[in-house]
């Protein structure tokens, strides 16, 4: 599945993988639930509908099952071997660090990348505006000065050509 751009750029995205990265590294259980992801975290997503369609659109970070009761997990979790308990343990503080930095730094990234044309906006509309105002000024100079016919030249009358005076 291809990620769509600008996912982190959606209002308040950031807030939310930071959120579910931090749920999903230090909950006992390592999958959780729609239910257990809005009771852990008080709510449905700012970003979004559901906290499995944040997992969905971020596969760097989460792991979404199609079925089941616990669907959603955290990658690097969820391939860590099981303890005596039949659980995965929690990740490491550090560890959870690094996934919360990367989120930021992907963040910064595609922000970054969507100002990086914002720059040629004003030029364009100047451009645009310069544009529009030589060919406004060009039409009303036209308007000022009605079109003149050109002036006839006289080719039936011709001016009597010098005559050279001749002395003996």
């Amino acid at each position: 599945m291809k990620r769509p751009l600008k996912v982190y750029l959606k209002h308040g995205r950031l807030a939310d993988v930071l959120a579910l990265i931090q749920v999903l590294s230090f909950d006992k259980s390592a999958h959780r639930s729609e239910a257990g992801l809005q009771e852990e975290l008080q709510g449905v997503p700012a970003s979004a509908t559901h906290w499995r369609e944040i997992a969905r659109e971020h596969p760097e970070f989460f792991r979404v099952r199609q079925k089941g009761d616990n669907v959603v997990s955290l990658t690097a979790r969820h391939v860590l071997p099981k303890d005596a308990e039949d659980r995965r343990p929690q990740l490491d503080v550090n560890f959870t660090h690094r996934l919360i930095q990367t989120a930021i730094d992907l963040h910064d990234r595609e922000l970054k990348r969507a100002e990086r044309w914002n720059f040629l906006f004003p030029a364009a509309i100047a451009a645009l505006t310069s544009i529009v105002v030589i060919l406004l000024s060009s039409y009303f100079q036209q308007k000022k000065e009605p079109n003149k016919a050109p002036e006839p030249t006289p080719t039936a009358v011709r001016s009597p050509a010098p005559q050279e005076s001749r002395q003996p």
